[in-house]
This record gives C-alpha cells, sequence and structure tokens, in this order.
C-alpha cells in the first residue's frame, strides 16, 4: 500500500508535506504545552506568596488569643479550599504538625530554597509546590511552632496537554486541511513540467525534433527543461545536418559514378571504339580517383571529429612547419606565379600535437590562399602569441569569400562560387577537423582592401 502511494514524485511530495506539518504542528505543541506548564507553575508561585501572607497573619492572631492551632487551620480549611490550597504548620524543624488535608501530620516536609523559601513535597503520588512563612518568635517559643507552610497541587504536563487538547485537535485539523491544499498546489506546480518533460522526451524519441517544453516550475526544475530543449535543438540541428550531409554526398557522388557508367556502358556495348575508347578510360579512370580522394576524405574528418584517429603529441615549431608547408608547394606556387611571405613565425612558442597533421592543415590552407590568389600577388603569413596560443593567419588576393559563407565553407562538400572546379569540397573540413582535434580552431573573413583571412589558433605547449 505505501509502495503505491510513494510511486509517483507527486504523492511524494504530498505526503512530504503533510508529514512536515504534522511534525511542525506536534512539536508546537508540546513545545507550548510545556511553555504553558512553566508559566502554571510560576503563576502558582506568585499566587502561594499572595495568599500566604493573610494566612499568616490569621493563624498568629489566633495563636495570641489562645486558639489551639489546629482548631485555627480547621477555621481556615474552607477559606484554603476556595483557592484551591492546603495550610499546614510546622516545627522549626520542619515537622508537621497540623495539616488541613490531615495527612502529613509528623512528616518531615524537604528543605525549601533559602533565597525564595520555596519547594515541592509529594502526598499520594502528588506533588505539591509551598511557600513557608516563619512565625514570630513570640509565637515560637509559646507553642514550639516555627511556620506556617501553604501549598497548592503543582502542575501537570498531562493535565495541561489534556486541558489543551481540543484546542489542539482544532488546530491541527486547520493545519491539515490547509497543508493538503497546499501539497496539492505545490506538488502539482512541481511535477507538471517534469510531465512536459516526460512528453516533450517521448515526441523526440517519435522523431518529432521540433518539440519544445515550457521553461516553468522551480529554478531546479525550469534549468532542465531548458537544458532539455538545448538538447532537443542540438538533436534538430544534428539531423538537419545528417540530412544535408546525405542530400550533399548524394549530388555529389552521382556526378562521377554517372560519368563511369556512362563511359564503361559504352565501352561494353561497343560505341566507344580506338581513340573514344581511350577517351572513356582516361575518365574512369579520372572520376574513380576523385571518388577515392571524396571516400578517404569523408572517412579522414569522421575519424578526426570522433577522436578515433590517433594523434601525435609532439613539439612542433610552428616556423619550421611552415617552411616545409612552403616548401612542398613551391612548385605550384611559382606556376601559379605567387609567392609566400613569412612573418613574426620565429620568436613563437613550439605547438603540442602531430605534426603530420598539423602540415596537412596549412597546406590545405595555403593551397587553397595560392588558388584563389592572382598571379603576381603574395600569400601573406603573419604569427602571434594570443593568451595562451599561437595565432597563424593566412591571407591572399583573391576575391574574397562569399557573402555569409564564413561558417559554412568548412562543412563538408561546401564550394562557393569561386572554388576550385574539380575540388571535393572537404579540404577545409579536413583542416578544421585537424585544428579542433588540436584544441584549435579556424576562422575566417573578407579583407578591407580585398581578398580573404584564414585565422588559424592553436593552444601553446606546456
Amino acid at each position: 500500500m505505501l509502495r503505491s502511494l510513494t510511486r509517483t514524485i507527486a504523492s511524494r511530495l504530498f505526503l512530504s508535506y503533510l508529514a512536515v506539518v504534522l511534525v511542525g504542528t506536534v512539536a508546537a505543541a508540546i513545545t507550548i504545552s510545556g511553555l504553558l506548564l512553566r508559566y502554571e507553575n510560576d503563576q502558582t508561585r506568585l499566587r502561594l506568596e499572595e495568599l500566604s501572607a493573610p494566612f499568616l497573619t490569621a493563624i498568629q492572631s489566633g495563636i495570641r488569643a489562645g486558639q489551639p492551632p489546629r482548631d485555627i487551620v480547621e477555621s481556615l480549611t474552607e477559606q484554603a479550599h476556595a483557592a484551591n490550597a492546603r495550610l499546614l504548620i510546622t516545627t522549626p524543624q520542619r515537622r508537621v504538625v497540623v495539616d488541613s488535608e490531615g495527612r502529613l501530620v509528623n512528616v518531615q516536609l524537604p528543605v525549601p530554597q533559602t533565597a525564595t523559601n520555596i519547594g515541592e513535597f509529594a502526598d499520594g503520588g502528588e506533588q505539591w509546590v509551598f511557600v513557608r512563612q516563619q512565625l514570630r518568635q513570640a509565637t515560637i517559643a509559646a507553642g514550639g511552632l516555627g511556620f506556617i507552610v501553604v501549598a497548592r497541587p503543582r502542575a501537570v504536563f498531562a493535565d495541561t496537554i489534556r486541558a489543551l487538547l481540543p484546542s489542539l485537535v482544532a488546530s491541527a485539523l486547520v493545519a491539515v486541511a490547509f497543508a493538503l491544499v497546499v501539497a496539492a498546489l505545490l506538488s502539482r506546480t512541481i511535477t507538471k513540467p517534469m510531465r512536459d518533460l516526460a512528453g516533450g522526451a517521448r515526441s523526440v524519441a517519435q522523431g518529432e525534433y521540433t518539440t519544445r517544453v515550457p521553461v516553468t516550475g522551480p529554478s531546479e526544475v525550469a534549468d532542465t527543461g531548458a537544458a532539455f530543449n538545448e538538447m532537443a535543438g542540438e538533436i534538430e540541428r544534428s539531423r538537419g545536418a545528417e540530412r544535408s550531409f546525405l542530400a550533399d554526398i548524394s549530388h555529389e557522388l552521382r556526378t562521377p559514378l554517372t560519368s563511369i557508367q556512362g563511359f564503361a556502358q559504352a565501352i561494353v556495348d561497343g560505341e566507344a571504339r580506338g581513340e573514344a575508347a581511350t577517351r572513356a578510360a582516361e575518365v574512369i579512370h579520372r572520376e574513380s580517383r576523385r571518388l577515392v580522394r571524396m571516400v578517404e576524405g569523408l572517412l579522414e574528418v569522421a575519424k578526426l571529429q570522433s577522436g578515433a584517429q590517433e594523434m601525435g603529441r609532439e613539439e612542433v615549431p610552428p616556423a619550421r612547419l611552415l617552411d616545409s608547408v612552403i616548401a612542398a608547394l613551391d612548385v605550384q606556387a611559382r606556376d601559379a606565379g605567387v609567392r609566400f611571405e613569412q612573418t613574426g613565425t620565429d620568436d613563437l612558442p613550439a605547438l603540442r600535437g602531430d605534426a603530420d597533421k598539423l602540415a596537412q592543415l596549412f597546406l590545405n590552407l595555403l593551397d587553397n590562399a595560392v588558388k584563389h590568389s592572382p598571379r603576381g600577388a603574395a600569400v601573406q603569413i603573419r604569427g602571434e602569441r594570443d593568451d595562451g596560443a599561437v595565432l597563424l593567419r593566412v591571407r591572399d588576393s583573391g576575391s574574397g569569400l562569399p557573402e555569409g559563407a564564413q561558417v559554412r565553407l568548412f562543412h563538408r562538400f561546401y564550394r562557393g562560387e569561386n572554388a576550385v572546379r574539380n575540388g571535393a569540397g572537404l579540404g577545409l573540413a579536413i583542416a578544421q577537423a585537424i585544428a579542433q582535434a588540436h584544441g584549435g580552431n579556424i576562422s575566417a573573413q573578407n579583407l578591407a582592401g580585398g581578398g580573404a583571412e584564414f585565422a588559424v589558433r592553436l593552444p601553446i605547449a606546456r
């Protein structure tokens, strides 16, 4: 039964609030009862001190008039009962001589507190609080009497609880009713966003990636809703990128495959003979190599982005790295009539990473810059330190980046209007994946005077 009641968060919250209210009510009842008990005892002592003065006067007057102490006490018993009190007369040694109740004669009372003459004694299982007043010396000498004692029953905790019980029960019922309402409202307020989250998760699982949930409720629940919306947004973008990638790769593969299939069919059907067959074979060979480059490029990007490809961890001086890349592109740059200008790289600290992959990164960037630079222009490479990282800028003097292409040009298969015709659109995607695998990134922008700049940021070896 209890397990079924606590199966849901709403029921647990409801029972928790109810338990808190009940415990608080019980604790408050005990505390208030204790305070009232203490207050009643204090009031009893004050009342006894007030009663003792007239009783002392009456007893001393009766003794002076020659009346026996027992008769004096009996004459005052009714008055004492009306005040819910009890009268006793004791010797100087605290032995009871007269008791208005007649039960403690010849019993020795406890020693009261010295400062206040207030004490307690037990009689028949009941505790009594008393105040002691000393008789005059003449009275003591005449009859051997020492003190009068005025006593009242001590307040009992059970009696206090019994007296307060109706009020406490009524208060508890009001508190429980209020707790039921508040608990129901609070549990609904907290659990409704969670139910929305559960419904949103089911919708996303069913492929509805545009699902979002309201960001409401307490801060922790609202943060969970915001995190869910961020996750759903990332899934939607990821699925969109996946669909876009599948569409792009289908388009990119269709062209060379169509050429290969067409020319191969021409050879099989005998339509391409002699010199035509040779040209058909050259097209098939060229397009198949293009397919191989695409597949290899895609595999490399996938490995880099997934972290599956092992990376070297050696110190790589940026100047030496760039010198080797420029040397590899020297013939291509000379044929294009483009030169390289390298500044600010000699004093840069070493990078930590895979020298071959970093060389591939800058080969792709510099090759791209050479292809987009006009004859007679210079590709500039500038290095600088930037807050614990090395910043290497590659600038060309070409036509610049197409409008809005600063981010998309790092996507797989993206080619702008001024892209190289036979390119696969994977060079910059591979370069960005290598940079990110080393903890850095590449950004691109157009220059005010024309051309484009690619900024490579890589962390310094520590």
